[in-house]
């Protein structure tokens, strides 16, 4: 009896412990679902806006472009481009929502565009010649809270000049100089480069719109660039045409001309050669070549920077021989010089 009564009494003791054992995780559970963040204001702050915004009208579009920190990108949604025929643009409401598309606002005024948070640039396919837009954006964060205004810009598009034609490229020293057709009173004329054939930026490389018919760039021979010109009507923004013909400026193209005013001086030493220095300035140097078997044919015989070249090889036969300009890889023409001899002093 006594046996079974310590039984008992353990059983509830072990019935207790496990009762409170219980409540205990159960509290902690409790809490910890009910336990929150510290309180912060920071997701309903206004986020950074684009900053920036310009415009300019290229042939079929208006292209708008804008900077944002690329390090913020998370923090927002995306943003709205604001267009309006009126100088005055609303906010649109904060509860507004975009899915890419494009929208109209207070009646048909203002219409909105939601742009991804990547994005930098939007090309306005919707507008008339003559007629005037401004335009602003904003950005909303994850929130749906809305920045604060960016610049406006307003742009009134005219006729776009054609494209220019004519476009050559000449190379003097460590410059390369342009030259297109003139297209007509009033055009400017903004240059374009790049080493990607057919992708250019948005920004010319000329810093001021171009008065005349001619530009002249820094060269160099180690690499293979692309440029394309169009023409644009003077304002505060730019109406730019369609693009000139591409041109490619590719130094392993560049094929020299043929040395000129060769000359042989035959000597007990040997034969001195001479002749003019090449016009092209990208010359790297002169090849000479000799033949004095007919059947073995001209053999190279030496290379030099400057235009004169000392054969050290006695001229007791006849020879002829030729002088090649070498441009970034490829020869030029040769220059050539028939029946080199010693005649002795009698």
């Amino acid at each position: 009896m006594k046996n079974e009564n310590n039984k008992n009494k353990k059983l509830l003791v072990f019935r207790h412990v496990v009762f409170f054992v219980s409540y205990f995780f159960f509290l902690v559970i409790l809490a910890s679902c009910g336990k929150k963040g510290e309180p912060t204001l920071k997701s309903y702050e206004k986020p950074d806006p684009p900053s920036k915004l310009k415009a300019i009208h290229r042939e079929s579009g208006i292209i708008l472009s804008w900077d944002f920190p690329k390090n913020k990108e998370k923090t927002i949604r995306g943003c709205y481009l604001m267009k309006s025929m009126a100088p005055y643009i609303p906010l649109i409401p904060s509860s507004s929502r975009g899915d890419g598309n494009r929208s109209k606002e207070g009646g048909g005024e203002v219409e909105k565009i939601f742009l991804k948070n990547t994005e930098r640039s939007y090309s306005d396919k919707e507008f008339m010649i003559g007629s005037k837009y401004w335009y602003k954006i904003i950005s909303q964060n994850l929130k749906g809270v809305l920045s604060i205004d960016s610049n406006i810009v307003a742009i009134e598009p005219k006729e776009p000049p054609p494209a220019p034609g004519g476009l050559l490229f000449k190379v003097e020293y460590g410059s390369l100089t342009l030259t297109w057709e003139d297209e007509g009173d009033g055009i400017f004329y903004n240059v374009y480069k790049s080493d990607k054939k057919g992708v250019y930026s948005l920004s010319p490389i000329n810093t001021e719109p171009i008065k005349g018919t001619s530009f002249k760039d820094s060269f160099d021979i180690r690499k293979t660039v692309f440029y394309t010109v169009r023409g644009m009507r003077g304002g505060v923004v730019r109406d730019e045409g369609p693009p000139s013909k591409e041109i490619e400026v590719n130094p392993s193209n560049f094929v020299p001309s043929s040395p000129e005013g060769l000359q042989a001086i035959a000597t007990e030493e040997g034969v001195q050669l001479i002749w003019k220095e090449s016009p092209e300035t990208w010359v790297k140097g002169y090849r000479v070549y000799r033949r004095i078997d007919k059947e073995e044919g001209f053999v190279f015989i030496g290379e030099t920077p400057v235009p004169a070249y000392f054969d050290r090889e006695k001229p007791a036969t006849k020879r002829n021989y030729r002088v090649t300009a070498l441009g970034p890889s490829k020869e030029g023409i040769a220059a050539e010089i028939r029946d080199v001899v010693l005649v002795p002093y009698r």
